[in-house]
C-alpha cells in the first residue's frame, strides 16, 4: 500500500512538472516565433526641407502606432506596435534644427518599438508603401528652421557625383546586408544555444528527479518487503488488525488523493486568479498610461487653445487700438475727406465697425464698383469725345457772342457817360437791355458754398495746401465771373471763417445746416458746394460731381453732370463721373444742388494745379461754363 502511495505521488509530481514546462513553453514563445509575426524596423533616415523635418522609418509592413506628448523636457513619443528593432539601426540621431534636437529609438517591449523626438512642434505621421523594406512610416515635424544636413546632400549632383553616390549606396547596401546576415546568424546561433542549454538542463533535472524517485521507491519497496516478511509470522494473529489498518490506509489514501486534487484545483484557481489579476493590473496600468497620455494631450491642447485665445485677444486689442487710432486720425483729418455730411459719416462709421469681418468682401465689391465706374467713365468719355467737336463749335460761337456783347456793353457804357442827350441815351439803354437778355444767367440767383473754413481746414495736400483756401479762391473768382454775366451770387462765406453763428463751438450738423439755410432763405435757383478730394493713396486723381438722387427737383444730376464735364475740359483732370450721394448740403437744400470735387489735393500734381492762379481761373471757368450749359 505504501508503494502505491509513493508511485502515485511520483506520477503526480512528474505530471505537474511536465504541465509547468508545457505552460512555460506555451506562455513564452521563442524570439524566432515572435519575429515571424512582427514588422522589422531596418533603418531610420532624416531629411530637411523648407521649414520641416521628415523622419523616414523603413519597415517590412504597416503597423499601428500611438503618439503622445511629454513635458520637462518637451518630447514627442511614438510607439510602433507589432514591430522589432534591427540591431543595425542607429539608436540616437542628432537633428540640426531649433524645433527638434534629437531622435532616440529602442525596443520598448517584446512587440513595441518606441521613438522619442525631443521637440514639441506639430507632427504629421503617416504610412507610405515602398522603400528598401517594402514599407515606410513618415513623420513630418513642422515649424523647423531649415538647416542643411551635412550627412544628406540636398543639392543636385553632377553625373560623376551621381555615379559615386550610386556606387557608395550599393556598397553600403551590400555591407549592411552582410552585416545583417552575420548578426542574424549570430543571434540565431546564440538563441539556439540558449534554447538547447535550457532544454538540456530541464531534461537533466527531470531525469535526476525520476532516478531519485525510482531509487527511493525501490528502497522503500525493499524495506517494506523485509518488514512484510517479519510481519508474515504474526499475520494470522494480526489479520483483523491488518484488515482494519488496510481499510484505514485505503480510506486515508482516498482522502489524501481527494485532498491533493482539491489542493491542485485550488492552486490552479489561485494561479488563474493571480494571472487574471496580473493581466487586469497590466491592462489597468496600460489604460492609466493611455488616460494620462490623453490627459497630457488634452492639457497641451487646452494650453494651445489658451495661447490661441490669448493671441486672438491681443490681435483683437491691437485691431481695436488700430481702429481707434484710425478713427481718431480720420476725425483729425476729416478736412482731407470729400464728404462732411452726417449721413456720409454715419455710413463711414458703419463701414469701419464692420470692416474687420467684411474687409475682403468690401475690397471685392470696391474693385467691382471701380471696374464698373471705369467702364462707365470710358463709355461716357467716348460719348463725350464724339460730341466734343460739336460742343467746341457751340462754345466758340457762344464765346464769340459773349465777347461781342461785352465789347458792345463797354462801348455803350462809354457812350453813356459822354452823351448827355436823353434822345441819344434812350436807344442805347434799350440796346443794352436787349443784350443783357441774351445771357442765360441774367437774374439767376446762385449760392456758392466754399467748403470748410475757420477751424475746419479740410484736406491738406502733400506740401501743406489746405482745402479751405482752395475752395475760397475758386468761389471768389467764380463769383466775379458770374456777376459779370448778370447773375446774383451769394457766398456762404467770403473769408476764412465758419458759417454757423456758433463758430468753432458748432457741431458738424449745425455748420452744414447753416450753409443750407443760406440757400433756402435766399430762395436760390441753384446751390453749388465746392470741395477738393483726398485719399490715402497719393496716385488717386480726377474730378467728380455728386447729387442727391431723391431730390424733389430732379435736376441735381443734370447740374452736377454739366459742371463736372466742363471742369474736366478746363483742368484736364480725369473724369470720375457723376455719382449719387447722401451728402447733407445737397440733401437739405430746396433747389437743384451739387457738390463738386475739383480734384485730389492729396495728389501732388493736382494739389499744385489747384493752388496756382491758372488752376483757380480754369476751375472757375469750368464751373461757369457748366452753369451756362445747365441754364442754356
Amino acid at each position: 500500500m505504501l508503494i502505491k502511495k509513493i508511485l502515485l505521488s511520483l506520477l503526480i509530481l512528474i505530471a505537474a512538472t511536465s504541465a509547468a514546462q508545457a505552460a512555460e513553453q506555451k506562455a513564452e514563445p521563442s524570439f524566432a516565433e515572435r519575429k515571424a509575426n512582427l514588422s522589422e524596423i531596418s533603418a531610420i533616415r532624416v531629411g530637411y526641407g523648407a521649414g520641416t523635418i521628415r523622419i523616414v522609418v523603413d519597415m517590412t509592413k504597416k503597423v499601428d502606432f500611438t503618439e503622445s506628448y511629454v513635458e520637462n523636457p518637451s518630447r514627442i513619443i511614438i510607439d510602433l506596435k507589432n514591430s522589432w528593432l534591427s540591431p543595425t539601426v542607429q539608436r540616437e540621431i542628432e537633428l540640426k534644427s531649433l524645433a527638434a534636437k534629437k531622435i532616440r529609438v529602442a525596443q520598448f517591449n517584446p512587440t513595441t518599438v518606441r521613438l522619442v523626438i525631443e521637440s514639441m512642434a506639430e507632427i504629421k505621421p503617416f504610412h507610405l508603401d515602398g522603400g528598401p523594406k517594402g514599407h515606410r512610416f513618415i513623420i513630418d515635424v513642422g515649424n523647423a528652421d531649415f538647416k542643411p544636413n551635412p550627412e544628406v546632400n540636398n543639392s543636385k549632383p553632377n553625373d560623376n557625383a551621381e555615379l559615386k553616390a550610386k556606387q557608395d549606396a550599393e556598397l553600403k547596401a551590400k555591407q549592411d546586408a552582410e552585416l545583417k546576415a552575420r548578426q542574424d546568424a549570430e543571434l540565431k546561433a546564440r538563441q539556439d544555444a540558449e534554447l538547447k542549454a535550457k532544454q538540456d538542463a530541464e531534461l537533466k533535472a527531470r531525469q535526476d528527479a525520476e532516478l531519485k524517485a525510482r531509487q527511493d521507491a525501490e528502497l522503500k519497496a525493499r524495506q517494506d518487503a523485509e518488514l512484510k516478511a517479519r510481519q508474515d509470522a504474526e499475520l494470522k494473529a494480526r489479520q483483523d488488525a491488518e484488515l482494519k489498518a488496510k481499510q484505514d490506509a485505503e480510506l486515508k489514501a482516498k482522502q489524501e488523493a481527494e485532498l491533493k486534487a482539491k489542493q491542485e484545483a485550488e492552486l490552479k484557481a489561485q494561479q488563474d486568479a493571480e494571472l487574471k489579476a496580473r493581466q487586469d493590473a497590466e491592462l489597468k496600468a496600460q489604460q492609466e498610461a493611455e488616460l494620462k497620455a490623453q490627459q497630457e494631450r488634452e492639457r497641451e491642447l487646452e494650453r494651445r487653445e489658451q495661447e490661441l485665445a490669448r493671441r486672438e485677444q491681443e490681435l483683437k486689442e491691437q485691431q481695436e487700438r488700430e481702429l481707434k487710432e484710425k478713427q481718431e486720425r480720420e476725425l483729425k483729418e476729416k478736412q482731407e475727406r470729400e464728404l462732411k455730411a452726417k449721413q456720409e459719416r454715419e455710413r463711414e462709421l458703419e463701414k469701419r465697425e464692420k470692416e474687420l469681418e467684411k474687409r475682403e468682401k468690401e475690397l471685392k465689391e470696391k474693385q467691382e464698383r471701380e471696374l464698373k465706374k471705369q467702364q462707365e467713365r470710358e463709355k461716357k468719355e467716348k460719348l463725350e469725345r464724339e460730341i466734343k467737336e460739336q460742343r467746341e463749335r457751340e462754345k466758340a460761337l457762344k464765346e464769340k457772342e459773349k465777347q461781342e456783347r461785352r465789347d458792345k456793353k463797354n462801348k455803350d457804357k462809354k457812350d453813356d457817360s459822354d452823351d448827355k442827350s436823353k434822345e441819344v441815351d434812350t436807344p442805347f439803354t434799350e440796346l443794352e437791355e436787349d443784350l443783357d437778355k441774351i445771357t442765360a444767367l441774367e437774374g439767376k440767383k446762385i449760392v456758392i458754398d466754399p467748403g470748410h473754413g475757420g477751424n475746419d481746414a479740410g484736406a491738406i495736400g502733400p506740401t501743406g495746401v489746405m482745402e479751405k483756401n482752395v475752395t475760397l479762391k475758386v468761389s471768389l473768382e467764380l463769383k466775379r465771373m458770374l456777376e459779370a454775366e448778370g447773375a446774383e451770387v451769394i457766398l456762404t462765406r467770403e473769408t476764412d471763417r465758419t458759417v454757423s453763428e456758433k463758430g468753432a463751438k458748432a457741431s458738424d450738423i449745425e455748420e452744414l445746416g447753416a450753409r443750407c439755410d443760406v440757400a433756402n432763405r435766399n430762395k436760390a435757383d441753384i446751390f453749388i458746394s465746392i470741395h477738393a478730394d483726398s485719399f490715402t493713396r497719393p496716385e488717386a486723381r480726377g474730378t467728380t460731381g455728386y447729387y442727391y438722387s431723391k431730390s424733389t427737383t430732379g435736376r441735381g444730376q443734370k447740374l452736377a453732370d454739366c459742371i463736372r464735364r466742363n471742369l474736366v475740359e478746363q483742368l484736364g483732370t480725369p473724369s470720375r463721373g457723376t455719382q449719387p450721394c447722401n451728402f447733407y448740403v445737397v440733401k437739405h437744400t430746396d433747389m437743384p444742388a451739387t457738390l463738386i470735387e475739383l480734384g485730389f489735393i492729396s495728389n501732388k500734381e493736382e494739389e499744385k494745379l489747384l493752388d496756382s492762379k491758372e488752376g483757380v481761373k480754369k476751375a472757375a471757368q469750368g464751373i461757369l461754363d457748366g452753369i451756362e450749359d445747365y441754364f442754356g
